[in-house]
């Protein structure tokens, strides 16, 4: 139903003439050839070469286009942007794609609020200012606008992880695009005020470092990446690693242009954002998932569900907030607990009793999803993890057990493409252990690459 009958009758017309057909082919594989001789690689891994070289190029190329408005999986149970989702695809191809990831970070800067937290869901169009031509009538049929307040929602429905991934996303961009002047251009916030995109990720780090609960780690608010994993209001671990990640990503922007007051700022807060993550998230042998508002410690050696935690864990160590010998620990802890031949899995054993101080995770069937899956999308923060601490052995063992080109020969486990990274595959409390779901729109896609 998109455009209108005399397009529609162009394109037919233009389209009945072979020779035209045959062009637009060609533009299309020259297109294609163009985007992915920007990055080639030659390896002894057949796998990774095809998946790097072709397919994963392109799945995160997908992804950065249509973002998850494509997307059969989520049609009807969400429309626009994902915050956290467009942010990392953002981040993950400005070599190929450098105009479209400026567009999306753009946008997400406009869908950010001036207190400093994302709109978790938004279309852009709510931000696009056009202009109306006034009619000398009203039309017979009403139909509503876009009320700022409706569309504005508080930090009730904010999700503690969603602008922290903006940062990294703009300096990677300025870094491979070389935009110095990107930093300072000035760009609307959702709710009232105008700013530079440099002081748009202030406030973003700003808002994380207020937003801490009794104990110091950052509040999970509404949940954090993991949408199941709700904490009742709690801390996340994992946002407090993420903050630390990305007020060092900033440090590097704001002294390269030599902001010396924010630099000396932010420096204070890394390190008392990295005191917090050691005092109270390491456990002994892995750090945990959270602290619950009752002041409940998930992910600890005394839980019998929900023990060990991918996400906590792998941050832990790629923020750099994580000394070496606890690295080793807490990446060895996910090897013993997580690891399985077809990836590795989000947390185990999976939750069966349900418990809303820690979240609907625990309502979710166990090894399915955020409940015990091998969920795709952080299997590569555990590649670049291992890789951190010299262990480029282990993280090729994780790197070939996700990788879809190693699983074709077991397409009847599978049940999905094997050039296409899966939101999760089922995970070993499952019958079905080993079925990958939900291809191709997955921030799974732009992580391989990146982290590869």
């Amino acid at each position: 139903g998109e455009g209108n009958r005399e397009k529609g009758k162009e394109i037919r017309e233009k389209y009945s003439n072979f020779e035209n057909v045959d062009n637009s082919y060609k533009q299309l594989e020259e297109y294609w050839a163009d985007k992915m001789s920007r990055l080639q690689i030659n390896t002894p891994n057949e796998g990774m070469n095809t998946m790097i070289n072709i397919w994963n190029l392109y799945q995160s190329e997908v992804n950065i286009m249509f973002s998850r408005f494509a997307s059969f999986i989520e049609l009807g149970g969400r429309t626009g942007l994902g915050y956290r989702d467009t942010a990392q695809d953002s981040m993950t191809i400005p070599h190929s794609n450098p105009e479209k990831c400026k567009e999306r970070i753009l946008q997400l800067l406009n869908g950010l609020v001036s207190e400093g937290y994302g709109l978790h869901l938004f279309s852009p169009e709510w931000f696009e200012k056009k202009e109306e031509k006034k009619k000398p009538f009203k039309s017979p049929t009403v139909i509503p606008g876009i009320n700022k307040k409706d569309i504005i929602h508080g930090i009730e429905d904010a999700c503690s992880d969603d602008a922290l991934w903006l940062i990294p996303s703009i300096v990677e961009y300025i870094k491979e695009t070389g935009d110095l002047a990107f930093a300072d251009r000035e760009v609307d916030y959702a709710d009232k005020g105008r700013d530079r995109v440099y002081d748009h990720m202030k406030s973003i780090l700003d808002f994380s470092d207020r937003e801490v609960g009794k104990t110091g780690v950052c509040k999970g608010l509404r949940a954090d990446w993991n949408d199941c994993l709700n904490l009742g209001g709690g801390e996340s671990a994992m946002v407090s690693f993420l903050h630390y990640w990305a007020i060092n990503s900033f440090l590097e922007l704001a002294g390269y242009l030599g902001r010396d007051d924010d630099v000396e700022k932010y420096t204070a807060m890394a390190c008392k954002v990295k005191k917090v993550c050691e005092t109270q998230l390491w456990d002994g042998d892995w750090y945990i998932r959270g602290i619950t508002k009752n002041l409940k410690k998930i992910g600890t050696k005394n839980d019998v569900e929900g023990k060990v935690h991918l996400e906590s864990n792998a941050w832990a160590v790629l923020s750099g907030a994580s000394d070496y010998e606890r690295g080793i620990k807490a990446m060895d802890s996910v090897h013993k607990y997580l690891a399985t031949k077809y990836g590795i899995m989000l947390n185990a054993p999976s939750y069966t009793v349900p418990d809303d101080d820690i979240g609907f995770v625990t309502r979710v069937y166990p090894g399915v999803k955020e409940n015990g899956s091998i969920f795709s999308h952080p299997n590569p923060w555990a590649w670049a993890a291992e890789c951190v601490l010299g262990r480029g052995d282990r993280a090729m063992e994780y790197y070939n057990s996700l990788c879809p080109y190693n699983q074709n020969d077991m397409i009847e486990i599978r049940e999905s493409e094997p050039y296409s990274y899966c939101q999760f595959i089922m995970g070993k409390d499952h019958t079905a252990f080993g079925r990958a779901r939900h291809p191709f729109m997955t921030g799974s896609g732009g992580w391989s690459y990146f982290s590869a």
